[in-house]
């Protein structure tokens, strides 16, 4: 997302939402307004570029039958919380996902810098950040990783395509990535103690109108992921 705005600010104004189960250390399953509204908070917006839309609605098929609705309409913007939670016990993030409507692009186009959902995790301080970038793109294939600088450098992100056109839409997806192992091949070293998880969509250059529900994010012990 180009000129993303700085992760690390919200660190000292938020706080989590915390709830756990048999098998998460700490699980967002976004069955609260209210909580999300207090514990994330939105950042990213461009100027003259609308923002992206994050909402609680009840969603069939969900594990509490409501989601965290993402929607982009030729718009911008990432919302952020910072898990109280050790990655080093914990590395395994995992989450339920489904794209309603994705990015579209014109037959003959490059692709855009744009994703239908990127989940960002991240680390740094307020001149500097670093993070990783799972995303749902249009046309990219398939486990592309690259390194993209935003705002002059000051913003790394280790960028995977995980999803694209090709998967289905409207099909619930489980995802598991080792974001401590992911974050420390991509940097040479672990994140910090406190870092950034971010929720982003970004539809601005397609001109789409992105639809995507999540159904929870949780973190987890190696031993307990699939």
């Amino acid at each position: 997302m180009k000129r993303l705005a700085v992760l690390i600010a919200v660190l000292t104004v938020i706080s989590p939402v915390r709830a756990t189960d048999r098998k998460a250390a700490l699980r967002y399953d976004f069955s609260d307004p209210a909580s999300i509204r207090k514990a994330w908070e939105f950042h990213g917006g461009l100027l003259m570029t609308p923002r992206t839309v994050f909402k609680v609605e009840d969603v069939p098929g969900t594990s509490n039958g409501k989601a965290l609705v993402v929607e982009a309409d030729s718009a911008s913007g990432v919302l952020m919380t910072d898990p109280r939670v050790d990655l080093r016990k914990n590395p395994v993030m995992r989450w339920r996902w489904r794209v309603v409507r994705p990015i579209r692009v014109k037959p003959g186009c490059p692709e855009p810098d744009d994703q239908a959902i990127v989940i960002y995790l991240g680390d740094g301080t307020m001149i500097r950040q670093k993070c990783v970038g799972y995303r749902w793109e249009n046309g990219t294939a398939i486990g592309r990783r690259r390194q993209l600088d935003y705002v002059g450098g000051l913003m790394q992100v280790h960028a995977e395509c995980i999803r694209n056109r090709n998967d289905r839409i409207g099909e619930w997806i489980v995802e598991e990535r080792d974001v401590l192992a992911d974050f420390t091949r991509a940097y040479k070293r672990l994140p910090g103690e406190y870092f950034i998880l971010g929720v982003g969509a970004n539809s601005q250059y397609s001109r789409s109108n992105t639809r995507v529900e999540i159904d929870y994010i949780e973190f987890l012990p190696r031993k307990k992921a699939q």
